[in-house]
């Protein structure tokens, strides 16, 4: 753990107000804020967020005596550059994009202006607090400048980024102008942890940066100028144990028998949710109207509790949207209640923890239908609650939480005709199905609650290979030396070795690059020293390497590990059936450029196709990159395919996996006290990244910033070096 961590929000952890001669605080409620108090015993920690309060009333607090959490350092903005900021940018911009509202986006300059200004005194007041040994941890869609803003000046500070929201696909970030959203990605990339709540948010991130920026995600890591990034999904929980052990409260026990009492004659459907047009409050009162309309049995044998939390009224989707929920309840209750019975129970007001406790533990239904959403925390709370695992949760599949609640009955909230349907399962549910279910969906929120989503993020954000720049280091001789010194000693060796680039030269044509006799040797010497397991690591395809060492008795890896023959006896090994249909048209795509790039040709592989363009004159290879990242994206609707950007060539191949992922699982079965691993480009920092241990030695070739432990300057010092550890004294030339 860090010396300190920096939390960084829009908003503090609790507010203060003046009650005549003192202050009150009023801390925030939330699973955030209580998985940073549990640190506290073990670390620091500074929170950093705007306040809600006059700066002179933060002075005279400071004089009064209060325990605080955490070191607090508020961020006081001007009234009119933070409604800008936060009702304009965050709010009618990213907010209704982020969720697929596009029509409700509003794009106006000084929303991003604000925007910038904003973020900027934030990164000050990091940069005036923050010592290199500290962790900053920024959260959310309010301050996504804030990392870029941090690595900027002589100071660069780093920090972790983690969005609550979704992260939409490319087709709604493009509608973003592109000033704007090339800054936000950029920064974000400047964080050396960009975490999202699921891993479809990941991969829409990832294709935004490919097809905006050119860039591409190996390996989960992006690699930026030497700055890497790690881009993952942190599902975002609860407090498992304070939502369960509070059924057993006695003031929710008493508020339970109250609610229980008052609808003990009918099926309650409870709802909850803050006002928001994303909640799809209409989708449910359409259903629930249909129900009453399909169902006549039903009718005064069921009631729903729509209880919606006030926020942001003062933007007028919010407002209009208050409206239409209440016109549309009173609608409904006028069309279908009775003078015994009312079928909406309409409230528009905060639940205290006892209230919502006693609404959980006592509805038969909860209903938890977004039209979109990051995670949606109420969907766990319901579940965590029931300790006695009774209810029915309906849940959209367009949550974050679906992928994990899968006890849940999950609905598209756009098909009212299917909600409408899981209503009526849900209330008819038998007692044994819903004990089934919601015992699964327990065992998932424990096993990964509030606690566990905070530790895996620090964990990855804390690492130090995610905190040092990546840099060049040439191999010096004594650094051959102790390479040399320590495979002498050793008992069990593997030396895996790329191909193009690393054993022979670049040809102009793939097919010319053969390797030659000395070459040959000098593998062939290599794998017969009992103790080596020697591996050539390629992205050639089998055959063509089978053929060209068929006279040696080594491992291959082909098609970026793809397939692999431990030794020349064995049978290929190739991964279980995954999806080529993208491969078609792929080929169809680059087909095109033949014409218009002459002496450029297209190589194709069983898991892969590639456009090499080593003999085209006055290529501008910068713009030919972004042009195919945004253009094969489109194609890429599954994340089916890798774009990789090689020496003059481009490849398509599957995503299925790498050569990290191929060692990773290789070397969780074979265990050997030297590893040597040595390549060129891309496609082998995913090996270098993998090999980091103190006995594992990694070398690119060439001058590039890399993973790797060391650099050399071409081929021939590779085999040169090779010779040096076969014990030969020849000069190995091609």
């Amino acid at each position: 753990m860090k010396k300190k961590i920096i939390i960084v929000s829009n908003r503090l952890p609790f507010s203060i107000r003046k009650q005549d001669d003192h202050f009150d605080v009023f801390p925030s409620s939330g699973g955030l804020v209580s998985a940073i108090q549990s640190l506290t015993a073990k670390t620091k920690i500074t929170w950093i967020g705007a306040a809600d309060f006059k700066s002179e009333d933060w002075e005279e607090f400071k004089k009064e005596e209060h325990e605080l959490d955490f070191d607090i350092v508020p961020v006081f903005l001007d009234k009119v550059v933070e409604d800008l900021y936060y009702t304009g940018f965050s709010n009618t911009l990213i907010w209704p994009l982020f969720h697929y509202f596009p029509s409700y986006a509003e794009y106006d300059e000084s929303f991003f202006k604000a925007y910038k200004t904003v973020n900027e005194l934030f990164a000050e007041d990091i940069r005036a607090v923050a010592k290199d040994e500290d962790l900053v941890w920024i959260h959310d869609y309010h301050l996504m400048l804030v990392p870029g803003l941090l690595m900027q000046g002589e100071k660069k500070i780093h920090s972790s980024f983690f969005l609550h929201i979704p992260f939409p696909s490319f087709e709604i970030v493009k509608l973003i102008p592109e000033e704007w959203r090339t800054e936000i990605l950029k920064s974000l990339l400047a964080a050396d942890v960009a975490g999202f709540q699921t891993l479809d948010y990941c991969n829409h991130f990832k294709s935004a940066l490919s097809y905006f920026l050119g860039v591409e995600c190996i390996n989960n890591c992006v690699n930026q100028d030497g700055h890497v990034t790690l881009v993952k999904d942190y599902p975002i929980s609860i407090d498992y144990q304070k939502f369960n052990s509070a059924y057993n409260n006695e003031d929710v026990i008493k508020e339970r028998t109250l609610v229980k009492k008052k609808y003990e004659n009918v099926k309650m459907i409870f709802s909850l949710d803050r006002l928001d047009y994303s909640k799809g409050v209409m989708n449910r009162l359409q259903a629930y109207e249909q129900l009453l309309e399909n169902q006549a049995e039903i009718k005064e044998k069921v009631v729903f509790v729509i209880n919606v939390i006030p926020s942001r009224e003062t933007i007028s989707q919010y407002a209009e949207r208050k409206k239409l929920i209440e016109e549309n309840v009173s609608r409904i209750n006028g069309l279908y209640s009775t003078l015994q019975w009312e079928p909406i129970i309409y409230r528009y007001q905060h639940l205290n923890f006892t209230q919502l406790m006693a609404y959980y533990t006592s509805c038969d239904v909860a209903l938890v239908t977004p039209l979109r959403d990051g995670m949606n925390l109420v969907a766990k709370e319901f579940a965590a609650s029931r300790k006695d695992l009774r209810g029915s949760l309906i849940l959209s599949e367009f949550a974050g939480a679906a992928s994990e609640l899968t006890g849940a009955l999950l609905v598209n909230p756009n098909d009212i005709h299917l909600m409408q349907e899981a209503m009526m399962q849900a209330v008819s549910l038998p007692e044994s199905e819903q004990q089934q279910r919601m015992k699964a969906m327990q065992e998932v929120i424990q096993k990964n609650d509030v606690n566990k989503w905070m530790g895996s993020f620090l964990e990855d954000a804390s690492a130090k290979t995610r905190q040092e720049e990546i840099t060049v280091n040439i191999m010096s001789y004594y650094d051959r030396q102790q390479i040399s010194n320590h495979y002498r000693k050793a008992a069990r060796r593997l030396i895996l070795l790329d191909y193009d680039g690393t054993l022979i030269p670049f040809y102009n044509k793939p097919e010319e690059a053969v390797p030659g006799e000395l070459v040959k040797e000098l593998i062939a010497k290599l794998s017969k020293d009992p103790k080596n397991s020697v591996m050539v690591i390629s992205g050639r395809d089998s055959k063509t390497l089978e053929n060209w060492f068929e006279n040696s008795n080594i491992g291959i890896v082909a098609e970026h590990g793809m397939m692999y023959r431990p030794s020349k006896e064995a049978e290929w090994t190739f991964p279980p059936d995954i999806n080529l249909s993208w491969k078609e048209g792929v080929r169809n795509y680059l087909t095109k450029y033949i014409d218009q790039y002459p002496g450029s040709f297209i190589e194709e592989k069983l898991y892969s196709v590639a456009w090499h363009y080593r003999t085209v004159e006055n290529i501008d290879e910068d713009l030919i990159r972004t042009v195919f990242s945004k253009e094969l994206i489109s194609l890429n609707i599954h994340n089916d395919f890798q774009i990789l950007h090689g020496n003059k060539v481009i490849e398509i191949k599957s995503a299925h996996t790498n050569k990290g992922q191929f060692l990773t699982h290789f070397l969780s079965k074979e265990k050997y006290d030297f590893v040597l691993g040595v390549g060129d480009d891309i496609t082998d920092e995913d090996m270098f990244s993998v090999l980091k241990g103190k006995n594992q030695y990694t070398i690119k070739v060439g001058p590039g910033k890399t993973e790797a432990r060391y650099n050399v300057v071409g081929v021939n010092n590779v085999l040169l070096f090779l010779e040096q550890l076969s014990g030969s004294s020849q000069l190995v030339k091609r």
